[in-house]
């Protein structure tokens, strides 16, 4: 032990005496270290973290789709899973959960109102998971009949986050949409689903006279617990046979002809962010691939640097295997030291991640430094600690004292050990490539989200967002007569150009409405099947207008198309283009579902142009209905307006409190706002490549600058003999520079084919760009030859410095 503190003590010495090495390498793999636990740290708590189900491998998901439509989501719906839950022969228990996943509800309390984002599963729901409160109890099944009291379990990081993580909360009344709930219990911290969730609901509390009723209780997918043995493709035909016998006998109204779609519960979760997850992972890995390549170029320096006084130790005695140690605990020294900074800067580095994250990341509530991540990290510096040090051991090992001693000393390199820092650099310069180059790559990504036209101009539109007392507007006259007078109101104003209701906020994805099936009048079952799915939009009159979506064909809704009329419907271009190729749906009839629908023929009246309204990434076929003939639901409008935004919310509040002071505006937002959520994730996942590409760039060019500075140095007694012979300082210039782009160019060709083989993984974060894409990798091999030959600056001003007068009176 004594000795070992005693090898420690000089280390330190060294390490003091060679404070600029010292504190490149300890800089160099602090930061990189930081940036692989706060990326493992992520992945653990949303990926590998256990959930807090059990035996999740038997849990799953379905829902069902129709492929010939392009339609991926739809419900099952309630009375499927109750018709289902005493026939099959696969599963133990089934239940269900909000297809529409967990949407924004007013939870009121103690005189002030926010949103809490709910979602409605029957009474089964977590005993199907097998779930384990944290305080209190949750939902059962005799919480999900009618005349049970209604009743709310909360999620552990709203528990934390507004009650304080209180004992207590259990018992706690609440009102939620403006009904009141009593707090039962809280649910363990990890289970998201759905994504997001914040409370959860029974599908009783939904009244069946409000707007939505009975239809709500129908939006739910199944989620089951198979029996032990049984597989997820024997589930899936267990739910097609199950689907094909409840459409034979069922006589609700339902959809026919989809197919079950089954997934396990975990991907259900984690599915659609993994592949960001993993690619950031990937990217985080390659910079501490970078950084340690650096800092086993700045040790190779070191090592040739103390030649001479390790010589001297070995003529003095010092057995060889007694300085590779040395060298090895000095390595281990910075190693370590850098595992604990990057530990501690990893710990306040995901705060601040955590912090900026967007919307729909999962499990973000377990994500933490704990002691795997630790382990992780303290593993990886060890790795990287044996990386780094077994070149300067090499070199000990091989050298030759006695030599070098009667060379007097004279710096010289062996062949190995330039080939070796040469390998290194060529190596950080590939990674680099590939590290810039998926960050390009996204960043084009966001540049054309952005830019996307999508068929509606918005820079002068703001939404307003409010609740109205369920109770008040169960009846959808009264609703409506509250929309017609607050638009006529809105419209009024001489700030206010266009106002509309609107049901779904823009971007709602899976959260609008969805028509799977329709046909057309004269369409047979197999031509009908080939139909779109469409998005639906239940419109006002003024829709159009205010939105400046235009009408390329027929007419817009007026407010003669009420009930009692002639049903109606407007089209847009694609969806009218698929169902009637080269011919003019205005006038033409169709009807949701197929044809055997009992649904009633609706008359085409216009032809609408193709809108992003509901999915920014791209356009939606979409059938419009006038909403006095199908839902008034809104709870959301959209004024154009050329005003402030604060005249625009003073005014809004005034003319709501003017209709009824009983309905809440809860939220103003411009389009800008509106838009800024489905850039999110894109923006998100390039802002932390492009960070761990400018990391990249830097450490790159660290490492050029001092393999450089070695190769001037190795060779001065060359570059002052030429220049004694004439060499002018264009020919040193030449010299160095080629010597650079020499290996820049090497790292770059391997750079571009590791690109392009890895461009793959990159298939599911990338929009309207290819994954290896001729631009984006351009623009990275300039950035790094540029960077590289910036790198050599200092090297080669040194070069052309050389005075060989000096080196002459010397010899």
């Amino acid at each position: 032990m004594g000795a070992l503190l005693e090898d420690l003590r000089f280390a330190c010495r060294g390490l003091r005496r060679a404070s600029a090495f010292s504190a490149a390498a300890l800089l160099t793999l602090t930061l990189s270290l930081a940036g692989t636990a706060t990326m493992f740290a992520l992945i653990r708590g949303v990926l590998l973290r256990p959930l807090p189900v059990a035996d999740q491998d038997r849990l799953i998901v379905a829902w069902k789709e129709l492929r010939s439509g392009g339609f991926s989501h739809h419900p099952f719906g309630g009375d499927a899973i109750k018709a289902m839950s005493g026939s099959n022969r696969l599963f133990e228990r089934v239940a269900g959960v909000d297809a529409n996943g967990a949407g924004r509800s007013v939870i009121a309390e103690h005189g002030g109102a926010g949103y809490v984002r709910a979602a409605v599963v029957t009474g089964s729901f977590f005993d199907v998971l097998g779930v384990h409160p944290v305080a209190g109890r949750l939902l059962r099944e005799m919480d999900d009949v009618e005349g049970a009291e209604l009743v709310l379990v909360i999620s552990h990081g709203l528990w934390q986050r507004r009650y304080g993580g209180s004992p207590d909360v259990a018992g706690r009344r609440v009102v939620l949409d403006d009904r009141p709930f009593t707090i039962v219990g809280v649910a363990p911290p990890g289970l998201d689903y759905p994504v997001g969730v914040e409370g959860w609901r029974t599908t009783h509390s939904f009244e069946t006279t409000g707007p939505f009723g009975d239809a709500a209780r129908q939006e739910i997918d199944l989620v089951a617990r198979l029996r032990r043995g049984v597989t997820v493709e024997q589930a899936a035909d267990e739910l097609a046979r199950l689907t094909r016998q409840f459409e034979s006998t069922s006589t609700a109204r339902t959809t026919r002809g989809l197919t079950p779609v089954v997934k396990t519960f975990e991907t259900a979760i984690v599915g659609d962010v993994q592949p960001a997850l993993v690619a950031l992972l990937t990217a985080v890995g390659l910079v501490l691939l970078i950084g340690t390549a650096n800092a086993a170029n700045l040790s190779l320096l070191r090592a040739e640097a103390r030649r001479t006084e390790l010589a001297v130790r070995e003529a003095l005695g010092a057995p060889r295997a007694r300085m590779v140690w040395l060298v090895t605990v000095e390595t281990l020294l910075i190693m370590l030291a850098a595992a604990a900074a990057g530990l501690a800067l990893a710990w306040w580095g995901l705060r601040a991640l955590l912090a900026i994250l967007p919307d729909g990341l999962p499990r973000m509530d377990v994500v933490e430094v704990d002691a795997r991540v630790i382990a992780f990290t303290l593993s990886v510096a060890l790795v990287s600690a044996l990386v780094v040090g077994l070149g300067p051991a090499l070199l000990t090992l091989e050298s030759d004292s006695t030599r070098h001693l009667r060379a007097g000393g004279q710096r010289t390199t062996r062949a190995g050990a330039r080939l070796g820092r040469r390998a290194l650099v060529v190596a950080q310069v590939a990674l680099a490539v590939t590290v810039v180059a998926g960050a390009a790559v996204l960043t084009r990504t966001v540049l054309n989200l952005q830019s996307l036209d999508t068929g509606f101009p918005g820079d002068r539109l703001v939404f307003l967002e409010l609740v109205l007392p369920e109770a008040s507007y169960s009846e959808s006259a009264r609703h409506a007569r509250f929309l017609d007078d607050l638009v006529s109101r809105l419209q009024a104003a001489p700030a206010i150009a266009g106002a509309t209701p609107v049901n779904v906020p823009p971007f709602s994805a899976d959260g609008g409405w969805d028509v799977p099936r329709f046909t057309a009048e004269g369409q047979d079952a197999k031509r009908a099947a080939a139909n779109p799915s469409l998005n639906l939009e239940s419109i006002h009159p003024n829709y159009f207008e205010t939105l400046q979506v235009p009408i390329v064909r027929g007419r817009a809704f007026t407010e003669a198309d009420r009930r009692g009329a002639v049903a109606v419907a407007i089209v847009s271009e694609d969806a009218a283009a698929r169902t009637w190729p080269h011919e003019d749906p205005v006038g033409r009839r169709l009807k949701m579902g197929g044809p055997e629908s009992t649904d009633q023929w609706r008359v085409v009246v216009g032809v609408a142009g193709e809108t992003r309204y509901r999915e920014l990434s791209r356009p939606r076929p979409t059938i419009y209905l006038p909403a006095y003939q199908f839902q008034m639901t809104a709870q959301m409008l959209v004024l154009r307006t050329a005003a402030s935004i604060d005249l625009v919310a003073s005014l809004a509040r005034e003319q709501v409190h003017a209709v009824d002071p009983d309905v809440r505006v809860m939220r103003i937002a411009t389009f800008h706002e509106i838009v800024a959520r489905p850039l999110a994730r894109p923006r998100f996942n390039a802002t932390i490549l492009a960070i761990f590409g400018i990391a990249s760039l830097l450490l790159a060019t660290t490492g050029i600058h001092a393999v450089m500075g070695a190769y001037v140095r190795y060779r001065e007694l060359e570059i002052r003999i030429r220049v004694a012979l004439g060499a002018t300082a264009a020919h040193v210039r030449r010299l160095v520079i080629g010597e650079i782009l020499r290996l820049a160019v090497a790292g770059t060709g391997l750079g571009l084919a590791i690109s392009a083989a890895s461009g793959r993984y990159l298939r599911g974060l990338v929009f309207d760009v290819a994954p290896f894409d001729a631009t984006s990798t351009t623009a990275a091999v300039v950035l790094l030859l540029t960077a590289a030959l910036l790198a050599t600056y200092t090297p080669m001003r040194r070069a052309i410095s050389l005075d060989p007068a000096g080196m002459l009176r010397a010899e």
